[in-house]
């Protein structure tokens, strides 16, 4: 869970994070906002 979406949680960033950790042979985390573990996200919600 991270705040950092500028950073960590960006859909941008994300798929070179998975890259490099599957190229290392390492587990993926699932990286997500406060709202998104919560099930808060207002812009899915409507």
């Amino acid at each position: 869970m991270t705040w950092n979406c500028k950073h960590i949680a960006n859909a941008k960033i994300l798929p070179r994070i998975h890259h490099l950790l599957t190229e290392a042979g390492l587990p993926i985390p699932v990286i997500c906002t406060p709202e998104e573990l919560l099930g808060n996200d207002s812009e899915i919600d409507g």
